[in-house]
């Protein structure tokens, strides 16, 4: 049998329960993708091939934007949101048109 944990947060209490179950009772159905999610992954996979195309690794790329190797790395990841004005600084960066699309 598994616990149920429970917080509080500005004296209102939250019941924390595993995501499949949270779904289940949500309705939604198994299998469902997250549009968010799906989008960040999309993102992501579009600033890898970008860097890629460039021949350039992730240290290459921060040191051309000036921002952390980590800031690539997460926003790669999708860890980090990122902006249409960053997507833009990255394709500007690896000498690629604004219109770019990775190949499939």
């Amino acid at each position: 049998m598994s616990r149920i944990g429970t917080f509080t947060i500005d004296g209102e209490e939250y019941v924390v329960i595993p995501k499949a179950k949270y779904l289940e009772m949500a309705g939604v159905p198994e299998g469902s993708v997250d549009a968010v999610e799906f989008a960040h992954a999309t993102i992501a996979r579009s600033l890898v091939a970008a860097r890629e195309a460039a021949g350039m690794t992730q240290t290459e790329l921060a040191k051309k934007l000036k921002v952390s190797q980590s800031m690539v790395a997460n926003a790669e990841a999708g860890r980090t949101k990122v902006s249409e004005r960053y997507m833009a600084r990255v394709l500007k960066a690896c000498g690629l048109p604004k219109k770019w699309t990775p190949r499939k």
